[in-house]
């Protein structure tokens, strides 16, 4: 009888280590999947901000775009062109909506005074997911990209 009793919480130790190693695997699969959505998205943005017209309005803008001071918010303008939707509260923020999860970006652009020697202009994009009305949201992915106008 012992010999069955000690068996067993043997194998219920075993087991109880597995389950907290799925569930673990679990988590990590999903919090990947997030990350994949949002290089995805930062790289569709990228994609049409170069050949979006806000490529020609800088080429032919006078005004400096400072990063720490005054970055411009492009969203609006990707939101025409690519028609999507932006944020009725932040008309910044651009909202993707993937797999019943919604998922917001920013994006900025701007110059420091060695970019603007070098024709460049710096694209900033940050892309946030949702979790609720009380939750908040957690910033999935953030990246920069330069921009020739040249």
């Amino acid at each position: 009888m012992l010999e069955v009793l000690v068996s067993i919480v043997i194998l219920s130790v075993i087991i109880l280590s597995f389950l907290s190693f799925f569930s673990q695997a679990m988590f990590f699969s999903v919090r990947e999947e997030d990350n994949l959505i949002g290089v995805n998205i930062a790289e569709r943005i990228l994609y049409n901000v170069e050949k979006s017209s806000i490529i020609e309005l800088l080429s032919e803008s006078t005004n400096t775009y400072s990063c720490e001071n005054n970055p411009l918010s492009i969203g609006n303008a990707i939101a025409d062109e690519e028609e999507l939707k932006s944020d009725p509260n932040d008309p910044d923020r651009l909202i993707y909506i993937i797999n019943n999860k919604s998922y917001y970006s920013y994006v900025t652009i701007c110059q420091t005074e060695e970019e603007k020697k070098l024709s460049l202009y710096r694209t900033q994009i940050k892309i946030f997911q949702k979790f609720g009305e009380r939750d908040g949201e957690r910033m999935i992915y953030e990246t920069y990209q330069y921009l020739n106008l040249r």
